[in-house]
């Protein structure tokens, strides 16, 4: 279904009108990040249990110095990553990674769009 998106990039705004699917890679070939993933970003690198504080601190080296050289490639929002630091805050270690390795499954072309936490 094709919706008006406005977004948003530096002091510059403009509306597009797209699909949901595409509005996510739109607005990431131009400003590289959704709301939704800089929302995730902005949270704060938990000190407790100390599996979280790793596995943030792995995802955040990823999202840093990693996932910027492979290209600005990701379909969903929020990007896959973050999704996964999401889901490691919200639903523990092992519910985390099997719906992080669920989400890296769907990750192809065709798919994507907005994808929130069950």
């Amino acid at each position: 279904m094709t919706k008006t998106k406005k977004i948003e990039f530096e002091e510059d705004s403009f509306e597009i009108n797209a699909n949901e699917n595409d509005s996510v890679i739109i607005q990431r070939y131009f400003s590289k990040h959704t709301k939704l993933d800089l929302k995730i970003q902005n949270l704060p690198v938990p000190k407790k249990p100390i599996w979280l504080n790793i596995t943030v601190l792995i995802l955040r080296f990823y999202q840093n110095n990693i996932s910027e050289k492979l290209g600005n490639r990701c379909v969903f929002d929020p990007s896959c990553s973050r999704y996964s630091e999401l889901a490691f805050r919200e639903k523990g270690f092992f519910r985390g990674m099997s719906l992080t390795i669920n989400r890296l499954k769907r990750c192809r072309p065709k798919n994507g769009g907005v994808d929130q936490l069950n």
